[in-house]
Order: structure tokens, then C-alpha cells, then sequence
């Protein structure tokens, strides 16, 4: 992938782009909300965006 986005931070943005929230993430994952929301925050500055429907949108141009 062209973000450079790490392995976890790849399965985030796929449940992201599915619709889940970090609550959701955080338990398929057995890692802490924290630990989402970093994920997420890392993702977007990778990304260049600053919220979800942003991502979404480039994820589907």
C-alpha cells in the first residue's frame, strides 16, 4: 500500500472502512480503546486525512 501504513494499522482501516467503531476494534483485537485511537490517528496523518469520511472517500477514488 502506497501509506505505508503497518500490518495493524492495515486491519484497522479495513474495519474502519466497514463501518466499526474503535469499542468494536479495541475487543476483536484484545487491545486497548487507546491503542485503536492511536492506530486510527496514525492512519489518518499516513493518509493525509483528519476524519473518518475522508479516508473513506480516498479509499474509494
Amino acid at each position: 500500500m502506497k501509506y505505508k501504513l503497518s500490518p495493524r494499522e492495515a486491519e484497522v482501516l479495513l474495519l474502519l472502512a466497514q463501518g466499526y467503531s474503535a469499542p468494536f476494534i479495541a475487543d476483536k483485537f484484545f487491545i486497548s480503546i487507546g491503542t485503536v485511537k492511536t492506530h486510527i490517528k496514525r492512519i489518518y496523518m499516513k493518509c493525509g486525512v483528519s476524519k473518518r469520511d475522508e479516508l473513506i472517500k480516498l479509499l474509494h477514488l
